[in-house]
């Protein structure tokens, strides 16, 4: 069992999935944020009568700015939100102070593709849960079969079926007892006793070691053998998260993480954006269209580099191209402050979307700089286009989320 650690922050999947986080930390602690976005109701009672304190931290500016420029070297900016960059900006924050930066990173480093041939190793690591039987004289065995059979490749080579060559065909040719049937019987009844015994002494061998069985009092265990990579070293500050973009960013860092559920990221990458209408790419994670043809056609890709300084884009066949959107003709663009139009290329005009001025005036008789009008009661703006939009004070309304030209299903008609 590794040992606690000593400030341990937690992300909102932790809560979720029920973690028990007093066994893994001393002291737990998160942000503001983190507890808002809980919702649910049996979530809430948990969090009410939790077995431990939950201290609940502010995280400094440049802390959080520091992870910004970070998550944005790394290509993760863009799958972040804003209470993601508050978790690992208060580890940061935390492992600043009782540790130090001396070990921390300031720049993200690219991954180096390197080419090497797999070889099997001669004694590999055993899968937990799975027994693997030991390899014994497994090179005598080849070596031994490989002389007979050029010793037979050599004297069948040496034939010229002559009278004279009886002597090497009884060499090569193994003659035939009569009472083959008995015989075999017998070796298959000294086979299945040989097999027995061996199967039953191995059964015994694990029996008693019982280290290559799964069994419910080991399954945390092998579960954590599997699917992540625990130190046991003491830790003073880790961040508890099954967000992959949080542990990419945090591992670059150089910050602890821990995984509520065992699944640890094993390889650091970082991205890139790339065109799929012109094949350019961008390294600014913050762009929504293509800076060379102007299309919204960036998708994130993986990016490292060759021995020779050569960028690889690594293109995953599992992330198709969305037809979404692509079907049916766009609707005809409108004008007029209170537009709303699909937003289709990067310098597009965007409206105010204000409200009115009698909605944006206020009333208060019983400020001292008060000056009368000629009503003391508030009016309320009913009538106005802002107004029946429902546009109130700094709302701004959304982008259609359909298209008015999709087509919609009716149901089937009743008979």
């Amino acid at each position: 069992m590794s040992p606690k650690v000593e400030v341990l922050v937690v992300d909102t999947t932790a809560f979720i999935n029920n973690t028990a986080l007093h066994e893994l930390g001393n002291q737990i602690t998160t942000v503001q944020e983190v507890v808002n976005e809980i919702t649910s109701k049996r979530q809430i009672r948990r969090l009410v009568v939790l077995p431990y304190d939950l201290e609940v931290k502010t995280v400094f500016q440049e802390n959080i700015q520091y992870v910004t420029e970070f998550s944005k070297k790394t290509g993760d900016y863009p799958s972040l939100s804003a209470t993601d960059i508050k978790v690992m900006a208060l580890a940061y924050q935390l492992e600043k102070e009782r540790v130090g930066t001396d070990h921390l990173k300031k720049e993200p480093l690219i991954n180096r593709l390197v080419t090497f041939i797999h070889h099997l190793p001669d004694e590999s690591k055993a899968t937990a849960g799975f027994y693997a039987p030991s390899k014994k004289n497994a090179d005598e065995n080849d070596e031994s079969c490989d002389t007979e059979i050029n010793d037979l490749l050599g004297k069948l080579t040496s034939l010229d079926c002559n009278k004279t060559d009886e002597d090497i065909i009884n060499d090569i040719l193994v003659p035939v007892k009569e009472n083959i049937h008995e015989q075999t019987y017998e070796n298959e009844l000294e086979c299945s006793d040989i097999n027995s015994d061996c199967s039953e002494s191995d059964y015994a061998s694990d029996a008693e070691d019982g280290s290559g069985w799964i069994t419910p009092q080991n399954i945390a265990q092998k579960k954590q053998e599997v699917n992540s990579e625990v130190d046991n070293a003491p830790v003073k500050v880790a961040c508890i998260t099954s967000d992959f973009a949080m542990q990419n960013v945090l591992k670059q860092i150089g910050l602890n993480v821990l995984s509520s559920d065992g699944r640890h990221i094993r390889q650091l990458r970082s991205f890139i954006l790339r065109c799929y209408a012109c094949f350019k790419t961008t390294s600014i994670m913050t762009k929504v269209f293509c800076p060379n043809c102007g299309n919204r056609t960036l998708k994130k890709v993986a990016v490292s580099l060759k021995e020779d300084g050569t960028q690889v884009i690594h293109l995953s066949s599992r992330k198709r191209l969305s037809t979404r959107g692509k079907r049916f003709s766009l609707p005809t663009p409108k004008g007029g402050k209170h537009a709303n139009n699909p937003i289709l290329c990067e310098d597009q005009r965007i409206p105010d979307q204000r409200p009115s001025r009698l909605a944006r005036t206020k009333n208060n008789p019983l400020d001292p700089d008060y000056t009368a009008g000629y009503s003391p009661f508030v009016i309320r703006d009913t009538n106005s286009r802002s107004a029946m939009l429902g546009i109130r004070g700094t709302d701004i309304i959304s982008m259609m989320r359909r298209n008015p030209n999709e087509g919609r299903c009716k149901g089937k008609k009743k008979k």
